[in-house]
């Protein structure tokens, strides 16, 4: 059976542009969650110190739950830590002759250059999807110290 050979029309400027787009997204995305993870880390940096100071601040007899001072800041410790490992960098082995292949070791060995960005965000995902639940529960835990 001979397959007949597809006819189209010449990419448009406009419609190039679109594709030139499409194909930087995978990049832009990496760089979109490190800039997440930098603000992440700033606020990560900020509000337990400004709490500490408060918590300093308030007089002893309306001092805070201890328990749920403790909770706070170990889950704040925690999302911090998620927060540096998405921002620290990470070696991979990649092919950077193959833009793209199929491995037949399922997943193992090197990367090809698109399997590396889908890599690196997928990790960098996972991480800041850790850390944000976690300093927003930990913000829920610094105000019952105060209310319990």
């Amino acid at each position: 059976m001979q397959e007949q050979p597809l006819t189209g029309k010449r990419v448009s400027p406009a419609d190039q542009v679109l594709l030139d787009a499409y194909h930087q997204e995978p990049v832009k995305q990496a760089d979109r969650f490190v800039d997440l993870a930098k603000e992440l880390l700033k606020l990560e940096l900020a509000i337990p110190g400004i709490y500490a100071a408060a918590l300093r601040l308030v007089s002893r007899e309306q001092s805070a739950n201890p328990n749920w001072v403790f909770i706070a800041f170990a889950l704040w410790l925690i999302a911090l830590v998620l927060t540096l490992f998405a921002l620290f960098p990470r070696q991979y082995q990649v092919l950077e002759q193959a833009l793209r292949y199929v491995r037949p070791d399922h997943g193992k060995g090197p990367l090809s250059i698109v399997e590396y960005f889908q890599k690196s965000v997928q990790v960098k995902r996972r991480l800041l999807l850790g850390a944000v639940p976690l300093f927003f529960f930990g913000i829920i835990a610094a105000v019952l110290a105060v209310l319990a």
